[in-house]
């Protein structure tokens, strides 16, 4: 007897044909091969500049592609989990009309003892069925967040990436280390391997550089790292930086005007790239410091409005989106300053599922 008589192949189908479960070794083997040559952090760049383009409002509106609305339980106005207070689980869920995937993504971190983790679900467009599980640990969305951000902020410089010197993190966890090495691997010149880096504590900061320091990866033991001193306190800040990346789940501003040097002299050029917020009532930059910027770029508009760094700013008139503005060039002779806000899309994890499907 049979419970599923009604239809012999449900069990067919599920002996036959069971989803792929690819193990974190495999994909972190996948991961390593990409950034072990230009081509594949340029494939990882354009994996992201695909997903740009296709999140953009116009690209939604004439179907092109579909997010569903994002789920983050741990996070107000949800009550919080067990693992502390900052913690959450985010899913993600999109897919392209003409592709032959949809994507699930589930991503979780901020506990209070807990590392990030995650999975990616991978199913069949004509079919339905679930035809990948990706057990990545959430090492893919720390990827594909690097890869987004440093492409982005690498097309708002355009040349002006050949001149910088100095680069600023704000944030010393495990998103801090991929952005230096994609910024590495495929933004900065040769010669620029300074960092300067801000976190809640002198302590805190201090153990992310000797992490990179004694890192097995070798490309990570190339920076030199700068303790952030705040000019109340004598110090340079971020004065000295023309690109600074804030990597926090911060509530509160962690980067203001004193901070940094706003472009003054028709050669001076800075760009923030804020990754944090994510969520409703997080924000990372100093309101001022935003209304500073003559140029505000996002990943996806309504988004960024309603979880990203620009919820509380009245800037819809002056906030594009990247994926409307990578078909043009990008270029200024002006006094320059940019900021851009990702708050991370579905269609990345998609697209970074499929680069990463390739080379298994």
């Amino acid at each position: 007897m049979s419970l599923t008589s009604y239809d012999p192949s449900l069990l067919q189908k599920a002996s036959s044909d069971p989803p792929k479960l690819v193990p974190f070794s495999a994909i972190e083997s996948a991961l390593s091969t990409l950034l072990s040559t230009l081509d594949g952090v340029n494939a990882m760049f354009a994996s992201q500049q695909k997903a740009f383009e296709q999140s953009t409002l116009i690209s939604r509106r004439n179907g092109v592609s579909s997010t569903l609305p994002i789920q983050t339980a741990g996070q107000p106005p949800q009550p919080s989990l067990r693992a502390g207070v900052g913690a959450q689980v985010c899913i993600k869920t999109g897919y392209t009309k003409n592709g032959e995937k949809m994507v699930s993504k589930v991503a979780a971190g901020g506990g209070d003892d807990t590392r990030n983790t995650g999975v990616v679900f991978v199913f069949d467009q004509h079919t339905l069925r679930l035809n990948t599980i990706l057990c990545d640990e959430g090492i893919l969305t720390e990827v594909r967040t690097a890869a987004a951000c440093a492409y982005a902020s690498k097309f708002l410089l355009g040349r002006r990436t050949e001149e910088i010197t100095k680069v600023g993190i704000v944030g010393g966890g495990v998103q801090a280390c991929w952005q230096l090495r994609l910024l590495r691997a495929g933004v900065l010149p040769d010669l620029c391997r300074t960092a300067v880096i801000k976190t809640r504590s002198k302590k805190s900061a201090e153990d992310f550089m000797q992490r990179m320091k004694s890192s097995s990866y070798a490309p990570d033991r190339e920076w030199q790292f700068e303790h952030f001193e705040s000019v109340n306190d004598g110090g340079e800040a971020f004065h000295k930086c023309q690109l600074i990346h804030t990597l926090t789940p911060s509530r509160e501003p962690v980067l203001s005007n004193h901070d940094v040097c706003i472009p003054s002299k028709m050669h001076e050029f800075l760009h923030i790239t804020a990754v944090g917020a994510d969520s409703p009532g997080k924000y990372e930059l100093d309101p001022d410091l935003i209304r500073e910027a003559n140029a505000l770029v996002c990943d996806s508009i309504p988004q960024s409005k309603e979880r990203g760094e620009f919820q509380s700013e009245n800037s819809s008139g002056k906030l594009k989106e990247l994926g409307s503005l990578t078909k043009c060039p990008h270029e200024s002779t002006k006094p320059y300053f940019s900021i851009f806000d990702s708050s991370g899309l579905a269609l990345q994890d998609v697209e970074m599922a499929n680069l990463v499907s390739k080379s298994l």
